[in-house]
């Protein structure tokens, strides 16, 4: 199985970056990627000016680009996580977290430290919480501008959803030839909303990569997701509240015409089980999501366009 390490970490998604490597499409390839720190703060020790100022300028380091054989700019790909592994300890700045706004306990930050992950579980200060490891950016290639990193769009990005993580399939419009693909900014776990500082991990993800083409990459508006139980759109956008109210409606045409509903009734059958969640509240452009249970999907007899 090909590996692909973090040897040329990038700190934006670019249509000008050369590809690290190229996967066939159902290949299965190992992605290592770092934390977001890029392991400055894996100890206490780390909390240094100098490693805060580079922090600041070089945050979210990810993994790629990777291209996909035979993408071509306007197809869908579907980009399956088959497993993913913490490769590091759990890296956290605390912050004082005593400031009027929370947006300012960013500023507030005063130190570091390394949570210790034991197999299945990480040790928060003395309490012991399962992992559940999540791919905090997934993006491809801007077709036609360059992106920090620590930004998002319709292309992917810095998402932070906790449903992007093992078993989950995301599906992402390619706006270039090959896609380019890139990850990184994993969490240990993460709680919806990441108001502060989750544990950050560098991680080894399994990855497979397939052209979905019952679905036009140029419709999705944001990272369209399957998981063994639910079904999601995501979205990020200027406003939290425009962002979910987006996802609703990308869902909705997702499943439009997949079903002998009409979309009046697909309307009120949505309203009736479809939630919609935050993923991150933090970043330029704030991340909302809306899901519905798999249960409900299979109810509607859908075709999602995956084999």
């Amino acid at each position: 199985m090909l590996t692909i390490q973090p040897d040329d970490l990038k700190f934006d998604y670019s249509p000008v970056h050369e590809p690290v490597a190229t996967i066939r499409p159902g290949e299965r390839a190992l992605v290592r990627t770092v934390d977001c720190f890029t392991g400055r703060f894996q100890v206490p020790e780390g909390f240094t000016e100098e490693n805060v100022r580079w922090t600041h300028e070089y945050l979210d380091g990810v993994t790629g680009p990777i291209a996909v054989e035979g993408v071509q700019a306007g197809d869908t790909i579907a980009v399956t996580l088959h497993s993913v592994e913490p490769n590091s300890v759990g890296s956290v700045v605390l912050s004082r977290c005593e400031a009027h706004s929370v947006y300012d306990w960013w500023e507030e930050e005063f130190a570091c430290d390394g949570l210790v992950i034991d197999g299945d579980t990480i040790d928060v200060f003395g309490i012991s919480l399962p992992i559940a490891p999540v791919v905090g950016c997934i993006a491809v290639a801007p077709g036609r501008e360059s992106v920090l990193s620590i930004k998002q769009g319709r292309y992917g990005g810095n998402l932070d959803c906790d449903l992007i993580r093992e078993g989950a399939t995301v599906l992402l419009g390619a706006e270039v030839d090959g896609a380019n693909l890139y990850l990184g900014d994993s969490k240990a776990v993460l709680g919806r909303g990441e108001v502060c500082q989750p544990p950050e991990i560098g991680t080894d993800v399994v990855i497979s990569v397939e052209v979905v083409e019952a679905i036009d990459g140029h419709d999705l508006v944001g990272p369209r997701l399957v998981a063994e139980d639910t079904i999601a759109s995501i979205v990020s956008y200027t406003s939290l509240v425009e962002a979910g109210r987006m996802a609703f409606k990308d869902l909705l045409n997702w499943l439009d015409g997949t079903s002998e509903m009409s979309r009046p009734e697909l309307g009120v059958f949505m309203a009736s089980v479809a939630h919609l969640g935050v993923c991150q509240v933090s970043n330029s452009l704030y991340t909302a999501h809306c899901e519905i249970p798999r249960r409900y999907v299979e109810a509607l007899d859908a075709d999602l366009g995956l084999s």
